[in-house]
This record gives C-alpha cells, structure tokens and sequence, in this order.
C-alpha cells in the first residue's frame, strides 16, 4: 500500500489529508482518487479528461519519494507498498496551504 499525503484544497475534495492506497500505479492511484472525491477530480488531474491517452495536468504535481512522477516514468510510473506519494496543484488553479 502507497502513503498518500494530499495538500490544499484537495484534502476536502477527497475528504482526506492522507491515505493507503492499493495502486500499482500512479494512473491507478489517481483512478482511485476520483473515485473518492468524484469526478470533479479528473478536470484537476488530466489536461483534457476526453483525451486518449491522459496526459496530466500541467498544474498538477505528484511526487514518489520526494522525486517528481515528470522524472519517472510519468503516469506509469510503478508504486511500490512502501513507497509515499504526495499530490498537489499548483499554480492559478491550485490551492493555498499544504
């Protein structure tokens, strides 16, 4: 299971400032999160939520271990049970406080 630790206003839009998630990876870990928070979620995750494939968001930040996903392998980026994932929004459409 991934720590998940969730900063600014996605904390009310998932109901959560951290989670355990059972995701294999970070498009599988994202899924998971809309299904908590709704679909509202996949307009702040994904540039064009139409798209095929899903390219995220330019605003949205997610780092494995303190190293960015954009340095990995980007949305296929595998996780690990320990491994811990933060996710937040920056920019015009991110949030204030962490």
């Amino acid at each position: 299971m991934a720590d998940v630790k969730l900063l600014g206003g996605l904390r009310s839009k998932v109901g959560a400032t951290a989670l355990k998630l059972e995701a294999e990876t970070i498009r599988a870990l994202l899924d998971e999160l809309v299904e908590r928070g709704g679909q509202a979620l996949t307009v702040l995750f994904f540039e064009d939520p139409m798209a095929d494939p899903l390219m995220p968001h330019r605003d949205l930040r997610i780092l494995v271990n303190g190293r960015s996903m954009s340095f990995l392998q980007g949305l296929d980026t595998p996780l690990e049970k320990r491994d811990k994932v933060t996710v937040h929004l920056t920019g015009t459409r991110g949030f204030p406080g962490g």
